[in-house]
């Protein structure tokens, strides 16, 4: 058996087999006597120290350490001499005025009886992982910091649900007083069970497509309902395995209430806007029959007392017939102004023939007075309820309105459909010089908007479009059946 004389002297040689093993270790390396002699230093620790192993042999190692590090090498070398155990210490210490951390083992060689003779102290650089720790442990307080005072519920989980970190605000959402409590809980620690199943079938299907999903939903947090807006996006590493979830939640409770709010005025200013367009048009319906009815009647009685003056005259009195035949012709004027006035309220050909053929009327009427080429196709029957059709014809007038005002267009096309899916369609186009983007956007465009809100008031949309030089097309679709108040 090997005594601890063999073992000096294998150190003792250059070239010995020990000698070799201790030169290939990348820690520094010394054995020392009970008197701390050095016995054998390595290179790598002789370097540290400022010379050659072959220079240190024989000095004690608290000349070549030096205070502090000398003193507390020898309190745990004669701990080991005395006790016979390992000894494992890590310091900080200054080296040359560089901070070092110094991990520090020692080890008991023992003689064949067990005695202890030297001791080998194996000393490790640890500075880098240490630096390192420290950089990450910075690293983690500043995400910490930042995370605890995010607003809103953030957390990382791994492929198996597992809560990797989550920040304050989501330890009190569910009931934790830090979070670290959380840590490696899954969603049926902390949640109730129709949640967390909820939650852990959105992580898988964000794992599986790889993508981001955002889900609105309402969470039961502290006895109360709370609507919770959800972005959950998949960890990816760097060859683009999965390795987990991460997400924020963010509190739109007042949110939400806001909007039901304003849908709810909004549902209250068109069921408004419904009632005042169907006043408006009863009274259209009403003055209309009065204008033609009672006016049309009386100039219809006084163009019948104009005739009867007419052949009462005597003809020799030619300037009374003169003044009598202008007074008839400005009646039969009057009598065709008060027509179209009525037309113009409530054209009575909407009640008796149905829209298609107010449509027909319209387009004549388009074209007489403007002198702008009107072709108009409609189907040969369309069966529309009486609100709903006086609707779809007020916005043509209004789109034909807006082309004779502002287009500047030669002709003008308005085509009625009725699509597969049981709506109709109006469609008014012209060759005019095309509406801008920012011209249908304006908030002074009270014809479009009006338009758009008619539309919405029968559940159904109205888009204008133009092309620079190219003219406008203004389209409405509406459903057939309904409510005129229904809602978008």
């Amino acid at each position: 058996m090997a005594t601890i004389h063999d073992l000096a002297d294998d150190l003792s040689q250059p070239d010995g087999p020990l000698t070799a093993v201790v030169e290939m270790f990348p820690d520094m390396v010394f054995v020392v006597d009970r008197e701390e002699r050095i016995l054998h230093i390595n290179t790598l620790a002789a370097r540290s120290l400022g010379g050659k192993p072959e220079q240190l042999i024989g000095r004690k190692q608290s000349t070549l350490f030096g205070p502090p590090w000398g003193e507390r090498h020898s309190r745990f070398i004669q701990k080991v001499f005395r006790t016979g155990e390992i000894v494992v210490t890590e310091t900080h210490q200054e080296l040359h005025d560089t901070p070092l951390w110094i991990d520090a083992r020692l080890v008991p060689l023992k003689a064949a009886g067990g005695e202890v003779r030297a001791v080998v102290g194996i000393i490790r650089d640890v500075s880098a992982r240490v630096r390192a720790q420290e950089a990450l442990a910075e690293r983690e307080a500043y995400l910490r910091a930042m995370l605890d005072n995010f607003p809103f519920l953030v957390w990382l989980k791994d492929v198996k649900g597992r809560f990797l970190a989550v920040n304050q605000a989501f330890a009190r959402a569910c009931g934790r007083a830090r979070a670290g409590d959380v840590v490696g809980l899954t969603d049926f620690d902390v949640w109730p069970r129709e949640l967390a199943q909820r939650y852990v079938e959105d992580d898988r299907s964000v794992m599986a497509t790889r993508e981001q999903k955002d889900v609105e939903e309402p969470i039961f947090i502290q006895s109360a309902s709370r609507w919770f807006e959800t972005f959950k996006t998949p960890v990816l590493d760097q060859r683009g395995n999965v390795l987990g979830t991460t997400g924020f939640s963010r509190d739109i409770t007042e949110r939400q209430r806001l909007d039901e709010q304003l849908r709810a005025q909004r549902e209250q200013l068109r069921a408004l806007a419904a009632h005042v367009e169907s006043v408006r048009e009863e009274e259209r319906v009403r003055i209309s029959r009065e204008i033609h009815d009672e006016l049309g009647q009386a100039l219809t009685c006084m163009s019948m007392d104009l005739a009867f003056l007419d052949r009462q005259l005597p003809k020799e009195n030619a300037q009374a017939a003169a003044r009598v035949s202008a007074l008839a012709a400005l009646v039969r004027d009057t009598v065709k102004t008060v027509r179209r006035i009525s037309s113009e309220l409530r054209p009575s050909i909407l009640d008796d023939l149905g829209l298609g053929a107010a449509m027909e009327w319209l387009a004549h009427d388009f074209a007489s007075r403007t002198g702008i080429d009107c072709a108009v196709s409609v189907p040969s029957n369309v069966s529309i309820a009486a609100e709903r059709g006086t609707v779809v014809f007020r916005m043509c007038q209004e789109a034909l309105t807006n082309v004779a005002r502002h287009a500047g267009a030669s002709h003008v096309s308005i085509d009625l459909m009725i699509d597969e899916d049981d709506c109709l369609t109006l469609e008014v186009s012209d060759n005019g010089r095309g509406i801008t983007d920012e011209e249908v956007h304006r908030p002074d465009s009270l014809g479009l908007l009006g338009m758009r809100e008619r539309a919405a008031l029968l559940g159904g949309t109205a888009e204008v479009k133009g092309t620079a030089g190219q003219g406008t097309t203004v389209t409405v679709r509406v459903p057939l059946t309904g409510s005129p108040e229904a809602k978008p």
